[in-house]
């Protein structure tokens, strides 16, 4: 179906025939949610409708029944979206942070300044003459 171009790719990653079976079943659950009084799964199931419908270009469903309007599905996504936007200013702050540490680091004035001291080097020869003889 995709090299016909009978289904086309949405921003959430899922074809738009998948979204389609997905909302048909999510109507499907909360027609069941519902008819069993399950007020959690008519929750998720509304949850799926409403993301579901974004996703396809549809108007968003409201259930008023049990308190989900448009409304107010759609703030609550204006508020993650601008969330992450504070995450990612956030994250990109801490960045530059970092990056201008690493250059103080490397660009350091008082680095230690290190010389070979000849007499050291004597230290790891196998020169008995510098070896401790330890007796009993």
């Amino acid at each position: 179906m995709v090299d016909t171009d009978s289904s086309k790719m949405l921003d959430s990653g899922f074809f738009e025939n998948q979204i389609w079976g997905a909302l048909h079943k999510a109507w499907k659950g909360y027609v069941i949610a519902k008819n069993k009084d399950e007020y959690e799964k008519m929750v998720h199931y509304a949850r799926v409708i409403q993301e579901n419908r974004l996703d396809l270009g549809l108007e968003v469903s409201s259930f008023d029944n049990i308190g989900m309007s448009a409304t107010s599905f759609l703030w609550e996504l204006a508020q993650k979206d601008n969330d992450s936007q504070e995450q990612k200013i956030v994250e990109e702050e801490n960045y530059l942070g970092d990056h201008q540490y690493e250059e103080e680091r490397f660009t350091d004035t008082h680095s230690e300044d290190f010389k070979d001291d000849e007499n050291k080097a004597d230290r790891f020869t196998d020169d008995n003459a510098h070896r401790e003889t330890f007796t009993d």
